[in-house]
């Protein structure tokens, strides 16, 4: 079998496509929301989980002068959002304006997509920044305060209704996809 070795700028492709997420940040004076694929659960006792910021997004700073955040799960049919989300910084523009969002603040103090309308969003506070793991990233370790989930899309004992839940992955620049189908491995 042949192999080719991958380029360097490109070794994160092989771990997409990844879900995709919007990260809401700030005050209501001053505020922003960024797309973010890397982003995972960290661990259940607490829950938490970690985030991989670009050191100098303006949703990043946000994040660390004010403690709280969340992320939201918007469907796939969301996909120019996300990506304009994802491509356009907030630090001189705003950005909840200039995409035709709202943002609306939970009882953590933490901003939260109402438009688009999430299909689920958590909340979360951090418990530690990690500023010295890579030159072009801090990583975010965050406690889960709260979830939401809208019922017919999210099962407390299943997870996602993957009949119904449209989760965007994100492939590479402007691709997006979704799941088509699950497999169960027999045990």
């Amino acid at each position: 079998m042949v192999y080719t070795r991958v380029a360097q700028e490109n070794l994160y492709k092989l771990f997409h496509p990844r879900p995709v997420y919007i990260v809401a940040a700030g005050t209501p004076e001053k505020h922003s929301f960024m797309a973010i694929a890397w982003l995972s659960p960290l661990s259940e006792d607490p829950p938490r989980i970690m985030a991989a910021f670009g050191k100098e997004s303006f949703t990043y700073q946000l994040i660390k002068e004010h403690g709280v955040f969340s992320v939201n799960i918007l469907d796939v049919k969301e996909y120019e959002f996300i990506f304009k989300a994802g491509t356009v910084s907030g630090k001189d523009v705003d950005k909840e304006k200039l995409l035709g969002a709202k943002l609306v603040y939970t009882d953590t103090g933490a901003p939260r997509l109402e438009k688009p309308e999430p299909i689920a969003w958590v909340e979360a506070k951090v418990f530690k920044i990690l500023d010295d793991v890579a030159e072009d990233v801090d990583l975010v370790i965050a406690d889960i305060l709260a979830a939401y989930a809208k019922p017919k899309l999210f099962n407390e004992r299943y997870g996602w209704v993957l009949k119904e839940a449209r989760i965007p992955l994100h492939v590479s620049g402007r691709v997006f996809t979704t799941i088509s189908g699950f497999y169960m491995a027999r045990g």
